[in-house]
């Protein structure tokens, strides 16, 4: 066993030693003379009062670093103690050989079962002496009387000196198996205290917020990563509803019957989460099922990204972006404009000669009036695409809003064998600006029968897709786009059509980015496009 165990043994050994010395001396005068027999009770006043002495200097001072050989010491010391009790107070017929047992036991609790068994071998040897002694040599006349030897007591030696190696074999075999059993458990506790101190460094060291929250959704574990994201001290945060850090802004409910219809799926939401210092910060959150060792669900565990850095590239991005398709956008509003004013140029000098005819006045001044509408066209549209106006979000019938886009549409455009399907039925409300989704609906379903001037099949739907979001489609099967233009089409001024601004699509592009939704481009080349618009839900 350990040092320190066997030093705490040694001081609950040398306590019950002080009690049975002193509670011995206290019952001593008052017991009766016939169960004390002998004729010395000095040697027994003075063996318990060194048993109490050396108790006390055990208690006072301690084993020390070297607690066995102490340990050893104090054995053989009851011993000998014993057997003087033992020889002063009748020898074979004493009362006091049940301290021999006490001493054997506790020889093989503080020692090994070898140490109780040499205990108790030195303890027979001793008993059968002092026995002996008093009965069969005549080394009894310095004590009391000669008396007959009597086969009663030398019976009753070997059955003690049996019992002390019975006692000694038992009581250090169940010491064995108590130390045996004792490491066992010490070394688990050790191993589950390893393992508990490294998943809670693991747990505590990731660079992911970890957010583990029960049945109830109360957060039962707040890591140091979800602190920092959160604003939130674990202490304060542990044992709260998940909806006092987050609100109603992830379906908890939802995310639970996902992992029911897969345990091993997970869900991934973004979110803004409120710090209490005001400031919001945008979040990504993967949800798991939290399980026992047996698989029984517990609740759920949140990993919890700060996407600030990402949303900063992003911006960053974004820019870098902006300032290379400005440069592009000049050089193709420097090519749009210099066409009509090169016209503009050359029918204003023909018109300031006076050599113009009347008819070609006439031509020449709706030149003017074409071009200059033109050029008035193209400035309108880049300041529509360069200072957008402030979103004005309202309830929308989506369904009534297609449905209006396509009967003008019907009118303007009566292709020979033009055939629309509409998917989709109202009513649909849906928060956005009235305005513009009607330009985006507008531009798409211009742009999709443009690509069909001999006819074909437009397809127009609208429903709601999982995520609280609003899906609208518009597909064609026209002449489709270019794999190589794919990637431009949504360019300011980009157009694969002789008499196009480019603008149409880079203005629905930047409706529906402030509307906070994806546009969506796939095409075959002969074969037809389709543009896919996603919508979130608004609450502004």
């Amino acid at each position: 066993m350990k040092a320190l165990n066997v030093n705490a043994l040694l001081r609950g050994f040398a306590w019950a030693r002080l009690g049975l010395a002193v509670l011995l001396l206290a019952l001593g005068p008052v017991m009766p003379s016939d169960l004390v027999s002998g004729e010395h009770p000095v040697v027994l006043a003075l063996a318990l009062l060194i048993a109490a002495a050396s108790s006390g200097v055990l208690l006072l001072f301690g084993p020390g670093a070297q607690p066995r050989p102490v340990a050893w010491l104090f054995g053989l010391l009851d011993i000998v103690l014993i057997t003087a009790i033992v020889a002063s107070t009748g020898g074979g017929r004493s009362i006091f050989g049940f301290l021999y047992v006490l001493s054997v036991t506790g020889a093989c609790v503080l020692l090994s079962r070898t140490g109780g068994l040499a205990m108790a071998g030195v303890a027979s040897v001793l008993y059968a002496g002092v026995v002996l002694g008093r009965t069969v040599f005549p080394t009894n006349v310095f004590y009391e009387a000669p008396g007959e030897t009597t086969a009663l007591e030398l019976l009753s030696m070997f059955l003690n000196a049996g019992t002390f190696m019975i006692v000694a074999i038992v009581a250090g075999g169940l010491a064995e198996q108590f130390r045996a059993t004792s490491q066992e458990l010490e070394t688990q506790r050790k191993d589950l205290r390893d393992l508990q101190a490294f998943k809670d460094l693991v747990f505590q060291s990731v660079g992911t917020g970890l957010i583990a929250l029960d049945r109830d959704h109360r957060i039962t574990a707040f890591n140091r990563a979800a602190e920092e994201i959160a604003g939130r001290s674990a202490p304060e945060t542990i044992g709260r509803p998940w909806t006092a850090l987050f609100g109603d802004s992830v379906p908890l409910p939802e995310i639970e019957a996902t992992i029911e219809r897969n345990p091993r799926a997970s869900t991934r939401h973004e979110t803004l989460l409120r710090r209490p210092d005001g400031t919001a910060v945008p979040v990504r959150l993967t949800f798991s099922a939290l399980r026992s060792g047996e698989g029984d669900r517990l609740g759920l565990i949140g990993a919890c990204d700060d996407l600030s850095a990402i949303r900063a590239m992003e911006a960053r991005m974004r820019q870098a972006d902006r300032l290379a398709t400005l440069g592009r956008l000049a050089a193709n509003i420097a090519h749009e404009i210099r066409n009509p004013l090169a016209s503009l140029t050359g029918a204003i000098e023909v018109l300031t000669s006076t050599a113009a005819a009347g008819d070609a006045r006439e031509r020449l001044s709706q030149i003017v009036m074409r071009e200059s509408e033109r050029l008035n066209q193209i400035i309108t549209n880049f300041l529509e695409y360069a200072r957008p106006a402030p979103l004005a979000v309202e309830a929308v019938d989506v369904a009534d809003a297609l449905e209006g886009v396509l009967v003008l549409l019907e009118h303007r455009a009566p292709a020979a064998g033009l055939k629309i399907l509409r998917g989709f039925s109202g009513p649909l409300v849906w928060r956005v600006d009235p305005q513009r989704f009607r330009q985006v609906l507008w531009n798409l379903c211009l742009n999709a029968v443009e690509a069909m001037p001999e006819g074909g099949e437009l397809r127009v739907g609208a429903t709601l897709v999982p995520g609280h979001k609003l899906e609208v489609s518009v597909a064609d099967s026209g002449h489709g786009i270019a794999p190589d233009d794919l990637a431009h089409v949504f360019e300011p001024f980009f157009s694969t059509k002789a008499d196009g601004t480019g603008l149409g699509l880079s203005l629905v592009h930047r409706i529906v980015q402030e509307h906070g939704g994806e546009v969506d481009v796939r095409s075959t080349p002969g074969l037809g496009t389709m543009f896919t618009v996603t919508l979130p839900a608004r609450h502004a």
